[in-house]
């Protein structure tokens, strides 16, 4: 007996260990609430496999109306922390519905028609579908292979729960009591296959998580904090991972007398002017097309393709759209920016496309800004006149 208790400590310590585990990755990295949630319900699991532990000494309604809500709870809180992880709305009705149907039934086979071997199936059974739910609700968010790994293993813990219960009350229902339910073979597998079950979604969890904080860490190294697009240093990793055989276009772009605007509404207005034109470069971009903030005012664009009428009419949209916005930041003057475009030929240096762009550019701020200029044989938009470069 004490052997036997001292080996049901073991699930709850794993069950703890996790939850602090949890608790810790959140302390250093808030933004990922999932963690809060799944930290909340590994600590649920562990009060839940304690008061399991202790119980021999408490009075059997005590038993049976304490410890089975800790479970069913411990059961929604993962649930719930699998739609928060993966940024779906969290059902809370249904996850509510099926504890409160669950904890009913489980009221009626006490004291309605006292069963133990229909408690037992019925949790389990509540667990099953509080652990299946998420995973087939979420199927398609499951992209990555590791998403496929938590959904197989939150599933078959799941399926484990219904499936085990049924094969033991199948051998040992008969003479299963709430006496010696403690020393049952439905209690000693329940508290085996949880802890193995725990162990093995919390280790794929914490890969997960990884995964996301260093893919945010990269994000923000890569991230201009102010306007949200691509910095020089996200520019230099995604340019160097492409393929050499496609032809690009470049796009330089310079708010117009810049210095000026700083000048006189201050660097607070200033910088709203930045952010509203990085606003309108990103939002006419197409999938694939790279927004760059190049160093204060200036900013580049990387099309996907090599298509100057395309790249044209993106940098003029862009142009029309600043001139015509109503900035409140400078009391409603007329902001305008000069676009320099060029081509980037596969396997020409990346560079020499730039300081063609620019140049570019320059011609646009030499020919009286406001207006579109492309390098080589092209043409240039002037305030939507084409006109021969």
């Amino acid at each position: 007996m004490q052997e036997q208790s001292y080996f049901q400590l073991i699930s709850p310590m794993i069950f703890l260990v996790f939850s602090c585990g949890f608790a810790v990755l959140w302390h250093f990295a808030r933004d990922v609430r999932a963690l809060k949630v799944f930290a909340f319900s590994y600590l649920l699991g562990a009060v839940g496999l304690l008061f399991d532990f202790i119980r021999p000494l408490l009075a059997t309604d005590v038993a049976i109306f304490v410890i089975n809500p800790v479970y069913m709870a411990t059961a929604a809180t993962f649930s719930a922390a699998m739609f928060v992880f993966y940024r779906a709305r969290v059902p809370v009705r249904a996850l509510v519905g099926v504890s409160v149907c669950t904890l009913a039934l489980l009221t009626w086979f006490r004291f309605g028609h006292d069963m133990i071997t229909a408690r037992t199936l019925l949790m389990n059974a509540g667990g099953f579908v509080m652990f299946a739910y998420p995973a087939i609700a979420l199927r398609r968010q499951m992209r990555r292979k590791v998403d496929r790994v938590l959904q197989a293993l939150v599933f078959l813990n799941g399926l484990q729960l219904l499936v085990r219960t049924l094969v033991v009350i199948w051998f040992e229902g008969g003479t299963l009591t709430q006496a010696n339910y403690p020393q049952s073979a439905a209690a000693l597998t329940f508290q085996l296959s949880v802890s193995f079950a725990a162990l093995a979604i919390a280790v794929n969890l914490f890969v997960m998580f990884g995964m996301e904080i260093v893919a945010g860490l990269t994000e923000t190294s890569e991230t201009d904090p102010m306007t949200g697009v691509l910095n020089r240093r996200g520019l230099e990793s995604r340019v160097a991972g492409f393929a050499a055989g496609q032809d690009r276009m470049v796009i330089m772009a310079d708010i117009d007398r810049f210095k000026s605007i700083n000048d006189r509404y201050g660097h607070e207005a200033g910088d709203r002017v930045i952010t509203n034109f990085a606003r309108i470069l990103d939002c006419s971009a197409r999938e694939g097309d790279l927004v760059v903030r190049w160093g204060g005012e200036e900013f580049m664009v990387v099309f996907a393709a090599a298509d100057p009428a395309l790249a044209c009419l993106y940098a003029e949209s862009a142009r029309c759209a600043l001139e015509a916005l109503n900035q409140d930041c400078v009391d409603g003057a007329t902001v305008t920016a000069s676009f320099g475009i060029a081509c980037w030929p596969a396997g020409a240096p990346f560079p020499e496309a730039v300081h063609m762009a620019d140049k570019a550019l320059y011609r646009a701020k030499r020919n009286g800004r406001n207006r579109v200029t492309v390098h080589e044989r092209n043409t240039r938009i002037t305030k939507g006149t084409i006109a021969a470069a």
